[in-house]
């Protein structure tokens, strides 16, 4: 029996290319790396140049193929420039990883506008630029395409109200997905969103006794006992990039260990 044939076939990218916004470290840059050992090609972005060549010299060490641009989801000019350079460079667009975005705290009654606006602007108004410009390109190929969402859990959970305007973007991008999935169907383009649960990104000071309390709270929250880790995103990202998905779309792919149902 041809097992690895057949995964290779459910799960396998080769021939594929992909865009991941928000690629230059954490989980994009984890999301980046994988899709690339799946066997796409990939465009990687930072909002500022040079600021993902690191990623892409890991991949090519690898044995992948990457390209890194510089991109400001907030700018639209920034954006259309972006998704014209990584289609000039690929050929052909066939994944969006909408990753990009930003995770400020804020208190209720003391956060001001700015902070809402800003949240928002990146992670609302960026993902739709880069949705849209993505989707048409998509569309004016005829190839079909999947995009990927990356929204959180605390978009369809109360987790931390500090995060209150971050939640709240997130579930405008959990609604976007379900939109765009029945806007994009007639072209092939599947369109989901994945929602991540606590993640480890190996960025906490384990000397900070204030951070390893929330880390250990939270971890008490956890049914599987343990936080998530970047590949865990990306293994979901793999999945909904893949032929193993070509029945899904307009879905929100909760990813938390259990977190939800505690």
């Amino acid at each position: 029996m041809a097992t690895t044939d057949f995964v290779t076939g459910l799960f396998g990218l080769a021939g594929k290319t992909a865009i991941v916004t928000g690629s230059s470290k954490g989980i994009g840059r984890v999301i980046a790396i994988e899709l690339a050992q799946a066997g796409a090609k990939v465009v990687l972005s930072s909002r500022t140049p040079g600021g993902a060549d690191a990623v892409a010299k890991e991949i090519a060490d690898l044995g992948g193929e990457a390209v890194a641009l510089s991109l400001e989801v907030r700018d639209e000019t920034s954006v259309k420039a972006f998704v014209e350079q990584a289609h000039a460079a690929l050929g052909r667009i066939d994944i969006l990883v909408n990753n990009a975005g930003i995770y400020p705290a804020g208190e209720f009654l003391t956060a001001s506008t700015e902070h809402w606006d800003t949240i928002h602007e990146t992670n609302v108004r960026g993902l739709f630029l880069c949705l849209r410009e993505v989707a048409a390109r998509m569309r004016a190929d005829g190839q079909g395409g999947r995009i990927i969402n990356i929204s959180s859990m605390g978009s369809i959970r109360p987790a931390a109200p500090i995060r209150f305007a971050y939640d709240a973007s997130k579930a405008a991008v959990n609604r976007m997905t379900e939109d765009a999935a029945s806007a994009f169907a007639a072209d092939r383009i599947q369109v989901n969103a994945i929602l991540p649960g606590p993640i480890d990104t190996g960025r906490m000071d384990r000397n900070d006794e204030a951070a390893m309390k929330m880390h250990n709270a939270v971890l008490r929250r956890v049914p599987l006992g343990r936080y998530g880790t970047p590949h865990d995103i990306a293994a979901a990202a793999i999945f909904l990039a893949s032929p193993a998905s070509s029945f899904i779309t307009g879905q929100t792919l909760v990813v938390d260990g259990g977190f939800v149902v505690r």
